[in-house]
């Protein structure tokens, strides 16, 4: 037997709006509807504080599995907007996805009902783009405002870098992480490697975190420590999409924070970080499609063309993974060897667009392709 679902959410932007937008008066008005036209409601999923113009909610996403499980014929919301504010999905899931899975929608608010036919229905695609519009505006607003505050000389930075905290509105050295940034950086000026730091760090049992490599590196290059915080360096490429691009220099907001380290220390970091080739060079391009057969890590590319090896990260940082590391010139050669025997053409742009993923094991070696099945096997 199916049953009937409500579907709840409230988003940051709406929580403030009013009372009847919280989930608990979601919830009565829904369940009061069902009671009244005898629907019996079995399932609910809510999503709190999460915005509509995502799918990615845990609540909707299990919604839809139980779905796709037969356990669900009907599913009522107190508006489209709860379900979603981007149109084409709202369009695709009342003319195509619920239909095909055999799923009533019932918006109670909006007076739509897929079961009947009415004029609230015919009017839905009206409504699913004035909730997108609603989306839009209000994220516009949203990054108007922040832009507006970091231009008085306001911080709007949710997670300050390491070495400083928040104090009211101000933004001040946190002390005893200061002392590590500058333990750091003077271990790195005695001749320590960026590896030698982070086992130090960690043998030591410095601060209750797990110190990797990477955490080190971005403490050595980051121009804060010298009193200089920059914002708005990068915004969202849309107000659908979490996707981030970098904004052109100039557009960066200084504001000043309590120096660390000084300019000459900084400077000289920079440099011997260049001559160790520590600075972050244009990535080979097997470069996130390699990883670890055995505990599925990212495997490191290091080195040049003809020495360069790929080694499992966890290997490299922690000696705990048993993965054998391999010449990078070896594992395109083998690459190389089965592209000719499938007669096809071996080019880096090829290559490049053909393999989604390589897991190096052990014994043996898997290449994902994207357009071949089964897997390559070396």
């Amino acid at each position: 037997m199916k049953y009937g679902a409500i579907y709840l959410r409230l988003s940051k932007d709406d929580n403030g709006k009013n009372e009847s937008e919280s989930i608990a008066n979601q919830r009565h008005l829904l369940l009061q509807y069902a009671e009244t036209n005898a629907i019996p409601v079995r399932f609910e999923f809510s999503d709190d504080g999460i915005t509509g113009t995502t799918q990615n909610r845990r609540g909707l996403q299990s919604m839809y599995r139980a779905i796709e499980d037969g356990l669900i014929d009907t599913v009522l919301v107190k508006d489209l907007s709860r379900l979603s504010r981007n149109f084409i999905h709202t369009g695709e899931l009342i003319e195509e996805w619920f239909p095909s899975h055999k799923v009533r929608l019932i918006s109670v608010d909006d007076g739509i009902d897929t079961a009947f036919t009415s004029p609230s229905n015919d009017i839905f695609a009206i409504r699913a783009v004035l909730d997108d519009w609603y989306a839009r505006d209000i994220s516009r607003k949203v990054r108007a405002a922040i832009y507006a505050k970091q231009k008085a000389g306001f911080c709007t930075i949710a997670i300050l870098p390491f070495g400083y905290q928040r104090c009211g509105t101000e933004i001040t050295a946190n002390h005893s992480q200061a002392e590590i940034v500058k333990r750091i950086y003077h271990a790195y000026l005695s001749g320590s490697s960026v590896c030698q730091i982070m086992r130090d760090l960690n043998h030591n049992g410095i601060t209750d975190r797990k110190w990797s490599d990477s955490s080190v590196r971005r403490i050595l290059i980051n121009p804060v420590y010298t009193g200089r915080l920059y914002q708005h360096t990068t915004e969202k490429a849309s107000y659908k999409s979490s996707r981030r691009i970098r904004l052109p220099s100039e557009k960066a907001i200084l504001y000043p924070v309590p120096r660390i380290i000084p300019d000459e220390e900084f400077m000289h970091v920079s440099e011997i970080m260049q001559k160790r080739h520590h600075v972050k060079q244009a990535g080979h391009w097997l470069c996130g499609k390699v990883f670890c057969a055995v505990c599925g890590a990212n495997m490191h590319i290091s080195g040049d063309e003809e020495n360069g090896r790929i080694i499992c990260s966890t290997r490299k940082r922690f000696h705990t993974c048993t993965a054998p590391s391999i010449l990078r010139k070896e594992l395109l050669r083998m690459i190389t060897d089965i592209l000719i025997q499938d007669g096809i053409a071996v080019s880096e742009p090829i290559c490049r667009k053909l393999i989604s993923a390589i897991r190096i094991g052990p014994e043996y070696i898997t290449v994902c392709v994207r357009y071949r099945q089964p897997l390559w096997n070396m």
